[in-house]
């Protein structure tokens, strides 16, 4: 089994295909309501839909994805390229809490 690795910084796949998804759900319901209301026509507007939604989904989680490659406009986490291992628990975010604190990043 392969280690998932977790940036500071960043979006999981699973999350852009379910943003992707649920976008794809309201904006393909109005493309279908307008094709119906222009045709009255329900083969034309569920094939209309179908087609529609797989198209945009798709074209939707390629440009999430090469947004996220580009820095322009992003604000940058001194630690945002360190990789963990394993999402931090709520007692290991109070250990770093505490650090910087400690180290008087933050008060």
């Amino acid at each position: 089994m392969t280690k998932k690795t977790t940036r500071l910084s960043g979006e999981a796949h699973s999350r852009t295909i379910a943003k992707a998804i649920s976008w794809r759900a309201i904006a393909t319901l109005t493309t279908m309501i307008i094709v119906f209301l222009f045709t009255r026509r329900i083969i034309l507007t569920l094939g209309v839909g179908l087609a529609e939604v797989i198209a945009k989904i798709t074209f939707y989680y390629l440009h999430e994805r090469i947004w996220e490659k580009i820095s322009w406009g992003k604000d940058k986490h001194p630690l945002s390229k360190l990789a963990v291992k394993r999402e931090l628990e709520p007692e290991d975010m109070e250990i770093i809490k505490d650090k910087l604190k400690e180290l008087g990043y933050i008060d």
